[in-house]
C-alpha cells in the first residue's frame, strides 16, 4: 500500500512528506527533480523501483519528497533497511553492533546518496535531512544513514548535523565535456598515448567491442562470474536484483560488450546514462575463457571517446581498480556513509566506529574502496 505521511513538520518553505512506494510518483515528474538536480541513473525513479522490485536484503521504501506549493522540487530517497549485505559488512570491519533497521538514504549497492533539490531550493537538503531523522523515529529505527554520498557541501551538512561519516569508498569519474576526444587525452603525454592506442588496437584484434544492450542472462552470468573470481559474494548482486535493474533501466542502458571470434559475449560494462552522467557500474567477465579483465581499458577509452562526441559532462567509471582509471583520466570521488541514532549515548561509539571503517577499508594506491570488491 501507499501512503503519503503528514506527520512530517514543515521546514520553512518546503513541506515535507513520505511515501512508501516509488509508484506514487510519476516517473516524468521524479526524473525532472533529479535531472534538474544533476542527479545520476541512481538517483533515477527507474533505479529505485528496481529496488523496490528485488532489493538485495530485506527493505521498505520510506521516500522523502520536498514540495514547493504543488511543485516537487527535492527528494531523498530511503529504505527502512533490516538486512544488506553490505551494511553487515561494514558493521562487522567497524565492530558496530547494529540495534535494529536503519532508515538508509538510499543504498550502498549505488555510486551517489542522499538528497537532491533542483536549483533555487537548496533549503531543501537541510529539511530533508531532519525530516529522515523525524521519520527513523517514528519507523523505530536504530538510526538514521545516509549512503555512499559524494564528497561535497552535503557531506559537510551530515558533519553539521551531527552524523558520524566515513569515507568507505571511493569513485572514479572522467569530465569528459571537451570539445574533442584529442583535448580529452592531452592530459597524458606521448608515450602514455602511444601505449593505450597500441593496446586498444591488440585489444580489438581480439575481440569486437560493441554498444549493444545484453540480455539478462548473460548480465547475471558474467556479472557473478567475476564476482566470484574476486571472492565477493554475489549476494551483493543478487540475481534477482540484476534481473529487476535490466528491466527497468533498459531506456537509459548504454552497455559496451567484447565478443570473440564466435561472436559470444566474453566481457561487459554494464553502463546507462541518465541526463548528462553516463555510469559505468556493473563489469561481467567470462572467467572460465579469460584469465584476466584484458578489454577492460579499451572498453573504458570507447566509453570515454563517445562519451565526448555525444557531449556527455561525466562519466562514472565507479568503484576499485584505482591505478587503471587513474589512467584513463578519472579522477577521485570519495564517498561516505554518515550514521546517526538520535542517542546522544551512541555518539562517541559511533564516531569511533567510522574511524575503525576508514582504516579497514584502506586499498591500493592511498585510496579508500571496500575491502570485498563489490563493484
Amino acid at each position: 500500500m501507499t501512503i503519503t505521511d503528514s506527520t512530517v513538520p514543515l521546514t520553512g518553505r518546503h513541506r515535507i512528506e513520505t511515501i512508501t512506494s516509488i509508484h506514487a510518483v510519476e516517473p516524468e515528474t521524479w526524473n525532472r527533480v533529479v535531472a534538474a538536480a544533476g542527479g545520476s541513473i541512481f538517483h533515477s525513479w527507474q533505479w529505485l523501483a528496481a529496488y523496490e522490485d528485488a532489493p538485495p536484503g530485506q527493505a521498505e521504501p520510506h521516500h522523502l519528497l520536498a514540495w514547493d506549493n504543488d511543485e516537487l522540487v527535492a527528494v531523498c530517497p530511503a529504505f527502512l533497511t533490516h538486512q544488506c549485505p553490505r551494511l553487515t559488512y561494514l558493521a562487522d570491519l567497524a565492530e558496530l553492533a547494529l540495534g535494529g533497521p536503519v532508515l538508509m538514504a538510499h543504498s550502498l549497492a549505488a555510486l551517489d546518496g542522499g538528497p537532491l533539490a533542483a536549483p533555487g531550493h537548496g533549503t531543501a537538503v537541510p529539511a530533508l535531512l531532519t525530516a529522515l531523522q523525524h521519520v527513523a523515529r517514528r519507523l523505530g529505527a536504530w538510526a538514521a544513514a545516509v549512503a555512499n554520498t559524494p564528497q561535497g557541501p552535503l557531506t559537510g551538512q551530515l558533519l553539521r548535523d551531527s552524523f558520524a561519516t566515513a569515507h568507505i569508498t571511493t569513485s572514479y569519474r572522467c569530465a569528459t565535456q571537451m570539445p574533442a576526444t584529442s583535448d580529452y587525452w592531452a592530459f597524458a603525454d606521448g608515450r602514455h598515448r602511444r601505449k593505450l592506442i597500441q593496446e586498444r588496437r591488440a585489444i580489438k584484434r581480439r575481440f569486437t567491442i560493441t554498444e549493444k544492450p545484453s540480455d539478462a542472462d548473460t548480465l547475471v552470468h558474467l556479472v557473478h562470474a567475476l564476482l566470484k573470481d574476486r571472492s565477493t559474494p554475489t549476494d551483493v548482486l543478487p540475481e534477482a536484483f540484476l534481473r529487476a535493474l535490466h528491466a527497468r533501466l533498459s531506456p537509459f542502458e548504454r552497455t559496451l560488450t567484447a565478443a570473440d571470434d564466435d561472436q559470444r559475449t566474453v566481457a561487459l560494462f554494464a553502463s546507462w546514462q541518465f541526463a548528462s552522467t553516463w555510469s559505468v557500474w556493473l563489469a561481467g567477465l567470462d572467467t572460465s575463457r579469460l584469465s584476466g579483465f584484458l578489454p577492460y581499458r579499451a572498453l573504458a577509452a570507447d566509453i570515454i571517446e563517445t562519451a565526448v562526441h555525444d557531449g556527455i559532462r561525466t562519466v562514472d567509471l565507479g568503484r576499485a581498480n584505482a591505478a587503471q582509471k587513474r589512467r584513463l583520466g578519472a579522477r577521485p570521488t570519495p564517498l561516505y556513509l554518515a550514521i546517526k541514532t538520535g542517542d546522544r549515548r551512541n555518539d562517541a561509539a559511533l564516531h569511533a566506529a567510522c574511524r575503525r571503517l576508514e582504516e579497514r577499508c584502506q586499498g591500493p594506491d592511498d585510496q579508500l574502496d571496500m575491502a570485498r570488491r563489490c563493484c
